[in-house]
């Protein structure tokens, strides 16, 4: 093959490879001005709803004029108007939060008009059925509707009741509760002569002696009651000791440590009850808290301080 047919072909394969680029050049402008196009349209698409706003505010008036004048005459006629008027409310709320959305389009908008137009139907038909009924007296058709309705509104009664009587039945488990009347503590030292004797020196102390009164409840349940109590020390830990009977119990979902329990028969007639703890390797001067819990509450506090 020689150089010059060489050369011809070369320049036709050239001539085809930009002819073909001018064309996909030319396509791609196309799809760009017709997704410009798209986008504008979409841009332009959002209308405004003012009229069709003001059309239902009109639909609404004309159902308020056609249904007010007809209450009052039958009780059973009432029920019926109230029903189907509580409907037709909750489709123009539904059309009037979609014109109020700000984001309608042509299609949305138009949609928005056929239901406003069948609301204003559905007006007529009701303005016509309650002449019939008015007229014929004929609400056995429409009973069962309505009975329906109010089986459904009594058994929201029921539902509200039962939340009634639960949160009764809270209060009734609060006010059963046992609590303290009173909660004394005395840390104790040794005395030369006689018996133990209060102080508030740390380097003194050999106890700490606990005593409590239980307040009458007349709706508590008597019997055997367990009592926690925590003694907690100026560093915000419980005065634990296992060897002493300390451990842990069950409180709003988690475990907690306890000083001492102890069982109490409750009978109502303010009991009484005390105890000692004696003074814990580890025990620092500052402010000490006594806490009594029982029943997953806290029935009472006290504190005292050591120097």
């Amino acid at each position: 093959m020689s150089t010059e047919t060489k050369d011809k072909r070369s320049k036709r394969l050239l001539f085809v490879m930009i002819l073909a680029l001018l064309l996909l050049n030319v396509g791609l402008i196309y799809n760009l001005v017709n997704k410009k196009k798209e986008l504008e349209t979409t841009q332009t698409e959002l209308v405004d709803t003012t009229e069709e706003l003001n059309e239902l505010k009109e639909v609404e008036e004309e159902l308020r004029l056609n249904l007010e004048s007809k209450i009052g005459q039958n009780a059973q006629l009432d029920s019926i108007i109230q029903v189907r008027n509580s409907e037709l409310q909750a489709k123009a709320t539904r059309i009037r939060t979609l014109l109020n959305s700000g984001k309608l389009s042509k299609a949305e908008l138009e949609k928005a008009k056929g239901d406003i137009s069948g609301l204003r139907s559905q007006i007529e038909e009701l303005k016509q059925e309650i002449e019939t009924l008015s007229q014929e007296n004929q609400y056995l058709k429409d009973e069962n509707y309505v009975i329906q309705k109010q089986v459904e509104a009594e058994k929201e009664k029921v539902a509200e009741m039962v939340e009634v009587n639960t949160e009764l039945t809270k209060q009734v488990e609060v006010g059963s509760r046992i609590f303290l009347k009173s909660l004394e503590i005395f840390p104790m030292r040794d005395a030369v002569f006689g018996d133990f004797k209060t102080t508030d020196k740390l380097s003194r102390l050999e106890k700490i002696d606990i005593q409590y009164t239980l307040a009458n409840n007349d709706l508590a349940d008597k019997g055997e009651k367990m009592l926690y109590f925590q003694v907690i020390t100026p560093s915000k830990s419980t005065l634990h000791n296992n060897a002493a009977g300390s451990g842990t119990f069950n409180f709003d979902g988690g475990e907690r440590l306890y000083t001492v329990k102890k069982v109490v028969d409750f009978q109502n007639k303010n009991e009484k009850g005390s105890f000692s703890v004696p003074k814990t390797e580890g025990m620092t001067a500052g402010r000490y808290v006594v806490n009594v819990y029982s029943e997953n509450h806290k029935m009472g506090t006290s504190e005292f301080t050591l120097r």
